[in-house]
Parts: structure tokens; sequence; C-alpha cells
């Protein structure tokens, strides 16, 4: 039986391992360990990119006060 398995891309692992560092800073409530990941992934990917992998994917995940508080850290102000 082949594997019809197509190997993820190389921005695609970046994105899964993106997200997966995000949501651990935002369980420790961890603003600077979110925003060094955040300046990364923009590095990475681009803005437009991690834009909407946080609109897309990772909104749905969290709880208003958690998102609020990703607003927020990504405005730079504390809540």
């Amino acid at each position: 039986m082949p594997n019809d398995r197509v190997p993820a891309s190389r921005n695609t692992n970046i994105a899964l391992s993106l997200m997966g560092e995000l949501v651990a800073a935002l369980r420790v409530n961890d603003a600077d360990a979110f925003k060094c990941w955040m300046s990364g992934g923009v590095q990475d990917l681009g803005e437009p990119a991690v834009e909407e992998l946080l609109r897309d994917w990772l909104d749905p995940f969290l709880m208003v006060e958690a998102q609020d508080r990703l607003i927020g850290w990504h405005l730079g102000v504390s809540l």
C-alpha cells in the first residue's frame, strides 16, 4: 500500500511550531516569551502569515480573557 502522505512544507512546520510556542507562552502568562516568538515568526514567515495564523488558528482555542491578553500583548499593553 503506497504512502499518500505529502510532506509538510518548511513554512507549515514553522507555523505549527510557532503556534505551539505561542499557546505555551499564553498558558504561563509570559508576555516576553510571547513577544519573542511573535518576532521570530514574523521574521521567518512574514507578518501577513503570522496575522493569519493568529486570526484563523489560535483565536478559536483561546478563552475570551486570553484573547484580550493576546491583543494587549501585541499592542504592548498590560491587561
